[in-house]
């Protein structure tokens, strides 16, 4: 099960560097529902993101881009996840967003879907494998 993270989906969105890998990922897993997911966390930081770039209107278009991808988006913050997330954050220097992602990774034993190299200590810890997209 692979994990993506809030760069990982602007990556895609965007037509950055690592787009490609993503765009992959998502090919693979059309055949395999529930292969990819994403927690909600995530959506609302993309929805940010896009906001602050191009307002409502970009926001709005790239939360319906999202959902229409072959992704699992996870709703639900169980005691364990919300527990594993605060664990992580306590332990290492990384955003609560990116927290969460790790946490997910964990409790679903997938790989974390990044570009963000503030989560090289934890893959260096072995908390979390990632696939880096660049």
């Amino acid at each position: 099960m692979l994990i993506l993270d809030t760069s990982a989906v602007l990556a895609y969105l965007y037509g950055e560097p690592g787009q490609d890998v993503v765009r992959r990922l998502l090919r693979e897993a059309v055949d395999r529902r529930g292969m990819v997911r994403l927690h909600r966390i995530h959506l609302g930081e993309v929805y940010y993101v896009m906001y602050r770039k191009g307002g409502e209107a970009v926001a709005e278009a790239a939360l319906r881009d999202v959902v229409r991808l072959p992704v699992r988006v996870e709703d639900r913050i169980s005691p364990a996840l919300m527990r594993e997330a605060g664990r992580v954050k306590a332990s290492y220097p990384v955003s609560y967003a990116d927290a969460f992602a790790v946490a997910l990774a964990r409790i679903r034993e997938g790989t974390l879907v990044s570009s963000d190299r503030e989560l090289q200590r934890l893959e260096a810890a072995r908390e979390v494998p990632v696939l880096w997209i660049r």
